[in-house]
């Protein structure tokens, strides 16, 4: 038997790979392996210096130690300079063009998932308009709304293409990102119908996993004071999680209620797009740790709303939340409908940890490009990495909100005082519909 070090398993590795698929494909041929008689050892003596020895033969030398600490590093950076997430192989034969429309970066998840705003309203523009009296709004609000006898009832769906192995975490996540459009309604969330599409596994797993997502999206749903009441799975080729939420209100806040000199409030910083994305690509940045980026995103996303949004309700004009469109879309939409102009403060926008770096070292979620291109001659931008954070698609973002300019000082005290951290971020004017970066 050889010794116990790892240059013999380094070795045996290919060719045990080799003969466990000729093996299990019963092609090829078998390949020998010979282990070697001896192999060298560099050990740190300390102080800069070390010993090799191989074959009975010894020597100690400063330039030994400078070899060994070149070789560590060397191989300690494996584990950090991670290359570049490949594209998944197309099938063959495929359609021309398949290619460039896919892109070269691997399909993100999230609400970097959702499809861009120029393509969603060519579909939507279609359809026609609610017959039905009791429904006051349809397609591009935050959520429907409809007339009840003891109220209004909103109603919201939204589903995630899960970008973490946590399933308990995800669905977490997905049911405060389903909520969102509820609160930002000005309403309470009282009954949510799950979606869930699970990937192939066996029985057991299946269940154990269904289990973990319904528990802990039961318990989320539960902390906001709504019910999972029923829902519906399939099995697909990847873990995604949706919820239908229903919510009840008495005046909705709709994004077409804003007035010129409001003040804009947002309640949760911006950057989980771009923080995934690199995480996603295994980016290793040389002025930031990924990972305490990737924990300070995570915990944006699972910070429920509740209070920020009990707090705005009485005080809002208009209200959205910031999801896949980015700040600068779903700012947008607020002008649109309210025929406003808007001005943003850059260095007022609050960020996560990491994320302006990672947008300046070309990190960004492939929804960026299309919330950039669906805003082409309506705003105007600095060149800075912050600024490419405008677009960037939230998931389970903050509330963008527009109060009076009377109220927003005691309105920000007020979400800051309930663990919001909420800023002003800019205001709205009386002109055509239009939105101005203002770079300090």
């Amino acid at each position: 038997p050889r010794p116990k070090a790892g240059v013999f398993a380094v070795r045996q590795a290919p060719v045990l790979h080799h003969n466990l698929r000729v093996s299990l494909s019963e092609t090829g041929q078998f390949r020998e392996y010979n282990p070697q008689r001896d192999y060298l050892k560099l050990v740190s003596t300390g102080r800069q210096n070390a010993v090799a020895d191989k074959l009975g033969l010894e020597l100690s030398h400063p330039v030994l130690w400078r070899w060994k600490d070149r070789i560590d590093r060397r191989f300690m950076a494996m584990f950090t300079d991670y290359p570049a997430m490949p594209t998944a192989a197309l099938p063959s034969p495929a359609a021309a063009g398949l290619a460039e429309a896919l892109g070269p970066k691997p399909l993100c998840g999230g609400c970097g998932a959702k499809v861009g705003a120029e393509d969603l309203a060519m579909a939507l523009s279609t359809l026609p308009d609610p017959r039905n009296p009791a429904v006051l709004t349809g397609p591009g609000d935050d959520a429907a709304v409809i007339r009840r006898a003891e109220g209004l009832q909103v109603l919201t769906t939204d589903h995630l293409r899960a970008f973490t192995a946590d399933h308990g975490l995800m669905a977490q996540i997905a049911a405060i990102h389903a909520m969102g459009d509820i609160w930002a309604m000005g309403a309470r969330p009282e009954a949510a119908l799950a979606q869930i599409t699970l990937p192939q596994l066996s029985p057991r797993l299946q269940a154990e996993t269904l289990r973990e997502i319904m528990e802990m999206a039961a318990a989320t749903f539960t902390a906001a004071g709504a019910d999972i009441v029923g829902g519906h799975t399939s099995v697909g080729a990847e873990l995604t999680i949706g919820f239908t939420v229903t919510g009840l209100t008495h005046r909705a806040i709709t994004k077409g209620g804003a007035q010129a000199g409001d003040v804009l409030l947002l309640t949760k910083p911006l950057g989980t797009g771009t923080i995934l994305a690199a995480e996603m690509a295994g980016h290793r940045s040389p002025k930031l740790q990924l990972g305490e980026a990737l924990a300070a995103a995570l915990a944006s996303m699972t910070a429920a709303p509740m209070a920020a949004a009990t707090i705005l309700r009485d005080h809002a004009t208009a209200m959205t939340d910031v999801t896949g469109f980015g700040l600068a879309g779903h700012l947008w939409e607020i002008c649109q409908a309210s025929f406003l102009a808007a001005e943003l403060d850059l260095a007022a926008i609050p960020l996560l940890p990491g994320a302006a770096q990672l947008a300046a070292e070309g990190m960004a979620s492939t929804l960026a490009p299309a919330n950039r291109a669906a805003l082409i001659g309506h705003i105007a931008v600095p060149d800075a990495p912050a600024a490419a954070l405008l677009f960037d698609p939230q998931t389970a973002g903050g509330f963008l909100a527009a109060v009076p300019p009377d109220q927003a000082r005691s309105v920000l005290m007020a979400l800051q005082a309930a663990g919001s951290p909420a800023a002003i971020s800019g205001r709205l004017l009386a002109a055509k519909p239009k939105i101005t970066v203002l770079s300090r």
